[in-house]
């Protein structure tokens, strides 16, 4: 059986005010230990904290967030030492939690880093690319190509996050393109030393298994979004991630300023003219604050609204 190390603290961040709860989460996180757990029981996906730890504790936590279904989200997250060698940071990465550390330690041996420049391919869509590849640092953005020549971003790859999963279990192609959002580092572990960790360490297959399982519930999300929500609310979707949490009109979190209306339509799944709609439809709501088009501001409670599709009819 699996050994999940406890909790030095749990905070049901459900009960926290909105004023003040990311400065009560990271005053709580910033009193751990290295090696310290926060445990967080949440309500809904909670990618913006993780984008606020990305760009205020880089390289100081390990992420573990799991959808249990039904509103019930668990994230874990361990205060961690940014100089960590190649071994350690594999640790921190969720599949390796309770993986041997010998097992650890022959794949940190034959790992190895390479950094990628903002635009840079990583790989293309149907590449036979020969590694599992971990962010060490920066972002990485996963899309797709439809026939009629839009680009569809399905996703972005954080710190810790796998790349080529499908690719790497499967032995067929990868099944999107990767590119480097930001300036970013990878740690590439060869295909056949995974294969061969995997066949020698159940924990480590389980681990895997139970990082597919999450995969997988993204990909429901995703494609519920796409078959039910209207672009005005997968644009307010995407844009939550970037929302700080506080009470009124406030500055998006770091990186909001530098999307652009057709990476924002990439990420809703539409086109540019129509997220371009829908930015309007939210500024003229107060739900959000434009700059040339671009966004500067945003007041999550009204912008939440947007994105539950309790606000407006469809554009």
């Amino acid at each position: 059986m699996p050994t999940v190390r406890a909790a030095s603290v749990t905070i049901d961040a459900r009960t926290l005010p909105a004023h003040n709860r990311s400065a009560r989460i990271f005053d709580t996180f910033d009193k751990l230990p290295v090696g310290g757990i926060l445990e967080l029981l949440e309500e809904s996906d909670p990618r913006s904290l993780r984008n606020e730890f990305q760009q205020y504790r880089p390289g100081h936590f390990a992420w573990d967030a799991r959808n249990l279904g039904s509103g019930r989200w668990t994230i874990r997250l361990e205060r961690v030492d940014e100089r960590a060698d190649t071994a350690t940071f594999l640790t921190h990465c969720p599949p390796f939690a309770n993986a041997k550390q010998s097992t650890i330690n022959e794949l940190a041996a034959v790992a190895t880093e390479r950094a990628y420049r903002t635009g840079e391919t990583i790989f293309d869509e149907g590449e036979m690319w020969p590694y599992l590849g971990f962010v060490r640092g920066g972002k990485v953005v996963y899309t797709l190509l439809s026939p009629d020549g839009k680009t569809h971003a399905l996703g972005e790859r954080l710190t810790q996050d796998p790349l080529n999963e499908s690719g790497t279990f499967d032995g067929g192609g990868a099944t999107t393109r990767a590119e480097a959002l930001t300036d970013c580092t990878l740690v590439l572990v060869p295909t056949e030393a995974i294969l061969h960790a995997v066949r020698n360490d159940s924990e480590l297959a389980l681990g895997f298994l139970a990082a597919s399982s999450q995969a997988r519930r993204r990909s429901i999300d995703t494609i519920a979004d796409l078959a039910f929500a209207h672009v005005l609310q997968r644009v307010a979707k995407f844009l939550m991630s970037y929302a700080p949490a506080t009470v009124g009109m406030a500055p998006g979190l770091p990186g909001v300023e530098n999307l652009s209306q057709a990476q924002i339509a990439a990420a809703a799944g539409t086109v540019r003219d129509m997220a371009a709609r829908a930015l309007i439809r939210l500024k003229n709501a107060a739900a959000v604050e434009l700059d040339r088009g671009r966004v500067r501001s945003i007041d999550r409670a009204r912008l939440e609204a947007f994105a539950h599709g309790v606000q407006a009819p469809p554009v």
